[in-house]
C-alpha cells in the first residue's frame, strides 16, 4: 500500500519553510498546523477503511496528530510536571531504601 501525500498549496508550503527557517509569522505557524493536524493527520475524521491495512495506516496517522493537539490542553503540562514530581520522589525513595539496606 502507497499512502497518498496529503494535497498542499503554495501558501502551505511557504508556511512550512518559513517555520523550517524559524521565521514563521502567526499566520504561518497557524497554517502549517492547521494543515498538519487536518489534512496530514486527518484530526477530525474518521479512520476506518473497507481496507484493514489502510484502516491501521490511517489511525496511525490520526494518532500523531491527536498528541500534537494535546499539547495544547492545559492538562499537558500538568501531566509533564506531575511525572517529573512523581519521578523525583520515586528516585529519593529508591535512595532512601538503598541506604537503609546498606545500614541493616
Amino acid at each position: 500500500m502507497t499512502a497518498k501525500p496529503a494535497a498542499y498549496d503554495k501558501e502551505v508550503l511557504y508556511a512550512f519553510r518559513a517555520l523550517f527557517d524559524g521565521v514563521a509569522n502567526d499566520g504561518q505557524q497557524k497554517r502549517a498546523l492547521e494543515w498538519l493536524l487536518f489534512n496530514a493527520c486527518h484530526v477530525g475524521q474518521l479512520s476506518f477503511s473497507a481496507n484493514e491495512r489502510e484502516s491501521a495506516f490511517n489511525e496511525g496517522e490520526r494518532h500523531i496528530g491527536l498528541q500534537i493537539a494535546r499539547m495544547r490542553e492545559p492538562e499537558a503540562l500538568q501531566l509533564i510536571e506531575g511525572k517529573s514530581r512523581a519521578e523525583k520522589m520515586a528516585a529519593a525513595t529508591k535512595k532512601s531504601e538503598a541506604g537503609r539496606k546498606a545500614g541493616e
